[in-house]
């Protein structure tokens, strides 16, 4: 199997991440011709007729369609529009990882940062609730924190941001905000770029519990694991914590697992446009971690990270908590565009050992818990708490002596509160209360800012 094919979980227009640009870019965009505009949608077409992991596009009439949006993307005057007639027509295929990126959004991906607000968005409870600010962003110095509610944006009702939205360094954005005491706030942002940088975060949780966390399956992910791994063979339990992780590249996914495998295994297997499976597995590791494992996810968990979490829970490695992921799971390449943008496209399906098409069906969690709004406000991340309430019972159940009732000061971004219940909502065949303290969400940190919910 090659190395480097991307499983990668991003999203397809009208559903992938807001198109932001400077001014500059904004002025850039007037120069489109008709003729430029052709050979782009051209190309795209082309590159999905060839390679595309179904020939038969699932049975789309796409001569019609590509008639219908080549007008379209002709007629178009900037960027903007030709990309979103090239999505709409490529959104008919149901695939989050076929799409393409228009040249302005390539030139940032290249620069490590977007323009905006600098906050993370999570719907709960049919309000838009924000659940991290980035440290340094506009939005976290102009005072707003993870928790409050968005209810207005620019005076008018606030019901998401909308496909494609671009900010431009300087804009303003006025922000009508319930805090997390339900008071209304009024706030002004001024947008400007915040970095992108994948978030990479390991914290030693008490009996020497190791804690993962990593937002994408990137170059050196897996030297970075095996580093603090290896150098903890004694530890109690290993957590990843893989919520928000969009996905990555296929070879550093094998690398990953690897690292908690001593026997050979079959994961699954990818299946390529001929029908024919290419079979993903591991050799086995001697020096593999061999204790208990946890993993994380949520909604956002993406593609790579879905396979690596329905590998550890097919294989019964380990246990997974959290919520159902996101259903992206194809293997994709990225081809260039005349004009400097690109185009994602699926070559590939993916399949469980257990025969189990992940695409639009996600992995279901062994202990499914229900984020709440009120543990955002309360800065509760009830995830952790229930992996290591799950530990416990593991260590206990095999006769060790567990520590993990109380969190040891100085845990960095860990609260302490001691007795706290579990929150409700949460689906758990051990559940029951245990003093586990209260684990704190990072209201600062790094997450990875290429996603579709973060503005």
């Amino acid at each position: 199997m090659a190395l480097g094919l991307l499983l990668a979980g991003s999203f397809p227009w009208p559903v992938y991440p807001p198109v932001l640009a400077t001014s500059r870019e904004t002025s850039r965009e007037t120069t489109v011709s008709a003729q430029q505009n052709a050979r782009v949608f051209d190309t795209v077409c082309r590159l999905i007729e060839r390679r595309y992991y179904d020939p038969r596009l699932h049975g789309a009439n796409w001569r019609d369609l590509t008639q219908q949006f080549r007008r379209q993307a002709l007629a178009a005057k900037d960027e903007s529009t030709l990309y979103r007639a090239i999505n709409q027509l490529l959104a008919t295929l149901d695939d989050q990882h076929t799409f393409a990126l228009p040249p302005s959004r390539v030139r940032e991906e290249k620069q490590g940062a977007r323009v905006g607000l600098g906050i993370q968005l999570r719907k709960l409870e049919g309000q838009w609730v924000i659940t991290h600010t980035l440290g340094g962003s506009a939005a976290h110095e102009a005072g707003i924190r993870p928790g409050w509610i968005i209810a207005e944006m620019d005076g008018q009702p606030f019901t998401g941001f909308k496909p494609g939205q671009r900010f431009q360094i300087g804009q303003s954005v006025k922000l009508k905000l319930i805090d997390s005491n339900d008071h209304p706030k009024r706030v002004e942002v001024i947008c400007r770029p915040f970095a992108t940088t994948p978030e990479q975060r390991v914290q030693y949780l008490p009996d020497g519990v190791l804690y993962l966390r990593f937002t994408e399956f990137a170059p050196k992910t897996a030297d970075w694991l095996e580093e603090h791994i290896t150098s903890n063979p004694q530890a109690a339990g290993l957590i990843f914590d893989l919520r928000e992780n969009t996905g990555g590249l296929l070879d550093v996914l094998a690398d990953c697992l690897r690292l908690i495998y001593r026997q050979d295994v079959v994961f699954g297997d990818f299946i390529q446009r001929n029908q024919k499976p290419l079979r993903m597995r591991v050799s086995g590791n001697r020096q593999a971690y061999t204790g208990p494992v946890l993993v994380l996810i949520d909604e956002h968990s993406a593609s790579a990270a879905e396979i690596f979490a329905a590998a550890v829970q097919e294989t019964g490695r380990g246990t997974v908590i959290g919520r159902r992921t996101a259903g992206a799971v194809l293997a994709s390449i990225q081809e260039p565009l005349p004009d400097g943008g690109k185009v994602q496209i699926s070559i590939r399906d993916y399949r469980t050992v257990r025969g189990v098409r992940l695409e639009g069906q996600g992995v279901t969690p062994d202990v499914t818990v229900k984020l709440t709004l009120e543990d955002v406000r309360r800065n509760v991340d009830v995830d952790l708490r229930y992996a290591l309430q799950q530990l416990a019972l593991t260590l206990k159940r095999q006769g060790q002596r567990s520590g993990l009732n109380v969190l040891p000061d100085g845990l960095p971004q860990l609260g302490r509160t001691p007795h706290l219940p579990l929150p409700a909502g949460a689906t758990c065949h051990s559940a029951g209360k245990h003093n586990l303290g209260t684990i704190g969400l990072d209201s600062q940190s790094t997450v990875m800012a290429n996603c579709a919910f973060v503005f």
